[in-house]
């Protein structure tokens, strides 16, 4: 597929990255090249300062609460829209159900997955040639605590920590993405299958606020700054991915040529 061909399918999604790196330049700005750190008594560090370093920052705070909808927004409405035009019918005929399930797939999963990768990535890219990176130290108030998960690694390797976060965050947003596209499948309203995956995620984080559930609080769950809480918060995206992607490879096997 020609650039210029990917482009005018995918103009929802370039605008959900366009979106998240609007997000990431607008805490680059003041999170990072107008914020006086040492003010408050926190040494400079680019874990500490980037974009998911904490939720201190409302950028950071707005980020990770419309994560899901980036995500959903990329593919939802523009999977809708070309399967009611039957756009992937020739690919369904000539590559058989299996094969246009897989690579269908893997191509809505690798959208969301970039749609939040990628401003993750610039800012932390952006904030590294600013802030020094000295090793986070855990009696700063900032950061994951001792006994929270990958917290020897952040640590320890924080490095390693934040690329393998920043991974972990796509692959959550890629799922939100199929998840939106089997919702597209059971749903004429289109726009109602981008909200579904929102309106749980934001019921999610209300409940954990009110009732201090931090094992259900995602958008803590997600920021690295704040790590997950407890192995309940792992599992419970593990099993969503799982099930997600079963339920695509479901719908495509009974989808009808």
């Amino acid at each position: 597929m020609d650039f210029k061909k990917f482009i005018s399918i995918h103009k929802i999604s370039i605008v959900s990255i366009a979106i998240g790196i609007g997000i990431a330049l607008w805490h680059f700005e003041k999170g990072v090249l107008m914020w006086n750190n040492p003010a408050y008594g926190i040494p400079e560090n680019a874990y500490i300062s980037w974009l998911g370093g904490t939720l201190f920052f409302s950028q950071s705070y707005w980020f990770y609460l419309i994560f899901p909808l980036l995500a959903s927004i990329a593919t939802g409405i523009e999977y809708g829209i070309l399967k009611k035009n039957k756009y992937f019918y020739q690919y369904r005929i000539r590559m058989g159900k299996a094969r246009y399930t897989m690579l269908l797939g893997f191509r809505i999963f690798a959208i969301g997955f970039l749609v939040i990768a990628i401003p993750l990535a610039l800012n932390f890219i952006l904030t590294m040639m600013v802030k020094p990176l000295l090793y986070p130290d855990s009696l700063v108030a900032i950061g994951p605590y001792a006994n929270e998960i990958g917290a020897k690694l952040f640590y320890s390797h924080p490095m390693v920590y934040t690329i393998g976060y920043i991974i972990f965050d796509g692959i959550f947003a890629g799922t939100i993405s199929l998840f939106t596209a089997v919702l597209c499948n059971c749903m004429e309203n289109y726009f109602l299958a981008v909200i579904v995956p929102y309106g749980i995620y934001y019921a999610l984080v209300t409940i954990s606020n009110l009732f201090a559930w931090e094992c259900i609080s995602l958008n803590m769950a997600l920021n690295p700054g704040h790590g997950l809480k407890g192995i309940a918060c792992f599992v419970e995206i593990i099993v969503f991915t799982i099930t997600t992607i079963f339920l695509w490879i479901i719908q495509g096997a009974k989808e009808d040529n």
